[in-house]
This record gives C-alpha cells, sequence and structure tokens, in this order.
C-alpha cells in the first residue's frame, strides 16, 4: 500500500520518514544477528541492541497513530472508514504491510476518540464498489480496479481519478447517507 490513509479532499497520509528508517536498522541488525555465532557475547549484545530498537519502533509507531488519530478526531464532526475486516487485509499479499503500520491499533483510536467526543464513527460495507465507481457521475465500472493502476478514467464523464481518492470520496458520500438514513429512524 503507498499511503496509510487517503481523504477525500486528496489528502494523503504516510507514517513518518524516520519510522521507515528505523525499520531499515531493523533489517541491517537482523542481517547482522545472522552471520553471528549464538551465545557469544557479541551476539548477546546485538540480540539487546534488536530488543531495543523493536521497543523504539512500536513507541513510534504508536506515537504517530495516536497523534494522527487525534488531528482528524478534531477536525472533523464524523470519519466515514470502510468496514475491512483486518484479519482478511492482513492476509492479503498486495496489503502487506497493513499490520505492520498499525491499521488497526488507528482504528481503534480513532474510534474512542470519536466516541469521547460525541463524535460518529461510521463504517461503509467493505463490499462496497467504492473504488470503480466514478464520484463526479456515479457509473460503476464492470470490472474492479487493479491495485497496480493508481489512475483510471471515467468512460462516461471522462474525469481522471486517483484510485484511493476517488474511493474516499465514495466512501465519504455512501458513509453521510448511511448516518443520515440512521438519524431519521431514530427520530421516527
Amino acid at each position: 500500500m503507498r499511503h496509510f490513509y487517503a481523504a477525500d479532499n486528496g489528502e494523503l497520509a504516510d507514517p513518518p520518514q524516520w519510522l521507515r528508517q528505523s525499520q531499515e536498522k531493523l533489517a541491517n541488525i537482523q542481517r547482522r544477528l545472522s552471520r553471528m555465532q549464538p551465545g557469544s557475547k557479541n551476539y548477546q549484545e546485538m540480540v539487546q541492541k534488536y530488543r531495543l530498537l523493536h521497543e523504539h519502533i512500536a513507541n513510534q509507531r504508536r506515537d504517530f497513530i495516536h497523534k494522527e488519530s487525534r488531528r482528524i478526531a478534531n477536525a472533523w464532526d464524523a470519519v466515514c472508514v470502510r468496514g475491512d475486516d483486518l484479519a482478511e487485509l492482513f492476509r492479503n499479499p498486495n496489503r502487506g504491510n497493513a499490520a505492520m503500520d498499525g491499521y488497526g491499533a488507528f482504528r481503534e483510536c480513532l474510534r474512542y476518540k470519536l466516541e469521547r467526543q460525541g463524535k460518529a464513527l461510521i463504517a461503509v460495507d467493505r463490499y462496497a464498489p467504492t473504488s470503480r465507481t466514478c464520484s463526479e457521475c456515479g457509473m460503476v465500472l464492470d470490472s474492479a480496479v487493479s491495485y497496480k493502476r493508481r489512475l483510471w478514467t471515467c468512460p462516461k464523464c471522462g474525469a481522471v481519478h486517483d484510485r484511493e481518492v476517488n474511493a474516499a470520496k465514495n466512501i465519504k458520500a455512501e458513509g453521510l447517507a448511511q448516518y443520515q438514513r440512521t438519524r431519521k429512524r431514530k427520530a421516527a
């Protein structure tokens, strides 16, 4: 996955660069550790560095998740997300870094922060055709848009869409419609 999340206004968020740099350091330590003799003093020292770096990366990820979820919770009255099954998302080879980036923790932090402020987190059906629906005219493509294809053009209106931003716009529209329907049911 190229981005941590995409907003309907075109904003794309990524984990900070220093988090990626720490993960590269971790890979370097793992390589060096694999070449050492288990039980030696150098091996034990490298294992300690490995443990400390893992803890450091976890803290960096947690910090990013809390800051980003707080920023979103403060900025919006309602947040719409696709209701993906996280276990299935993590098994998908095209989205291998989803578990590593902390999507589940991010969604949970966002949920409870919105809940504390009396705001709504709206989960849109994961089977809704959000990435292959034109957000301009509403036309739905017959086939899914490939993960490798970042841009696509609507054959009906000619609008050029970024796959992720278009999906975010459609998720927002579907989520707000869903929110209005539930408010009408509660009022009736």
